[in-house]
């Protein structure tokens, strides 16, 4: 290795920007071997783990864990321990990133601890003392090695912008990044919505005899993005990603079906739905919600999907309208089963319905072929019986 080497915020994607420290898997100090898994990053909505090219000793660390950064900004450095403190800090104080080219330097600020405020703060800290017009180099840190943390910012701006009967909580990666999105597809993709009710009775009553007769229990959704896989199959331009200028049309049903977590929305795709069982949809779902609560999904996890299901009827919601995940081309929003009275052969009857609205991106899928699929996923579920 070189003497001296920079830990830096990787760019994992085209679309990242910047990534969270969620934990740092050594400290100061640590020998480091080639390889060792040194921290974990969260970005875009999936958290990544960052190993070491190089051997010798974790020397600094700069970024907090919780601190949000831009890509090529300076996390930490490795060397070998013969290597001086002073030419370490002489190596941080040059080194030039990614970091320096998207923010302006600030103004030479007097020393406090042997770094100065700017070097002292996360790039979130130096936007919260901007908007309240607070001197960074007039903080006192109390975060770890003197860290500016934003709740020093609001005590040195005398409360500013602060409420006591309010807790602040700061966006995490995966907020952003789904705040980011969902604003994106609001704004640039021409939505349509189609509802319509579906008589689920029978499908109600297949569930129960595949819960007495098998080990792995099936819900009702389970059973729903099982009809959509057969759907997507019979009316395959509902199957779509627009990517570019390109649609592209999927011989096979990847359903991404919306996970709630508390940490927000991961759109975790289930891939071949079309050839999987109830029993398999349903444990494949089980085994991603896994994963989306304890923050291990995979990219290939969260991509992939060429359709997806969202289901607040457990919630007691009746319906609702979605907003399409792009690439996708749709995405489907049930809500919960209630009974109704309906007229079957002009007589009074009840039966427990669903409500189900399609999103569509106008710019792929057409009204009647929306219609069309919503025919077919009918004649799908009405099969269940």
């Amino acid at each position: 290795m070189s003497k001296i080497y920079p830990i830096a915020v990787p760019k994992w994607g085209i679309e990242m920007v910047e990534g969270t420290i969620n934990t740092w898997n050594k400290a100061e100090g640590d020998a480091i071997a080639k390889g060792d898994e040194v921290f974990e990053m969260e970005s875009d909505k999936i958290v990544n783990v960052w190993d070491s090219p190089v051997d010798g000793v974790l020397r600094k660390v700069i970024a907090e864990e919780g601190d949000a950064h831009p890509v090529g900004a300076l996390l930490g450095v490795i060397a070998a321990a013969e290597i001086s403190d002073a030419d370490i800090e002489a190596f941080i104080a040059s080194y030039s990133g990614e970091e320096a080219a998207e923010e302006p330097a600030p103004a030479p600020a007097p020393k406090a601890g042997g770094n100065d405020a700017y070097t002292r703060s996360s790039p979130s800290v130096r936007r919260l003392a901007d908007e309240l017009g607070v001197d960074l180099n007039s903080v006192e840190g109390t975060g770890r090695r003197g860290r500016i943390t934003e709740d020093d910012v609001r005590a040195a701006g005398g409360g500013a912008g602060a409420d006591e009967d309010v807790e602040i909580i700061p966006l995490s990666a995966t907020r952003k990044t789904i705040a980011k999105r969902l604003t994106e597809a609001k704004q640039t993709i021409p939505h349509f919505y189609l509802t319509v009710d579906y008589e689920i009775d029978g499908l109600l009553a297949h569930r129960a005899g595949l819960n007495d007769s098998g080990d792995t229990k099936v819900s009702v959704n389970d059973l729903v993005v099982w009809c959509v896989g057969q759907a997507l199959m019979k009316e395959p331009r509902v199957n779509v990603n627009l990517v570019g200028d390109d649609i592209h049309q999927f011989k096979r049903a990847n359903v991404s079906v919306a996970i709630a977590t508390d940490d927000g929305l991961y759109p975790a795709t289930v891939r071949g739905v079309d050839a999987m069982s109830p029993a398999d949809i349903a444990a494949a779902t089980a085994e991603l919600a896994e994963k989306a609560n304890s923050g291990k999904l995979e990219k290939a996890d969260i991509t992939g999907g060429s359709f997806t299901v969202s289901n607040l009827g457990m919630f007691g919601v009746s319906n609702f309208t979605a907003i399409v995940n792009p690439p996708m081309g749709a995405i489907l929003a049930l809500g919960k089963g209630e009974q109704k009275m309906v007229v079957k052969d002009g007589e009074p009857a009840v039966a427990t319905v669903i409500s189900a609205t399609l999103s569509c991106d106008h710019r792929v899928i057409d009204g009647a072929v929306g219609a069309q699929f919503l025919k077919v996923l009918g004649e799908e579920l009405a099969a269940l019986s």
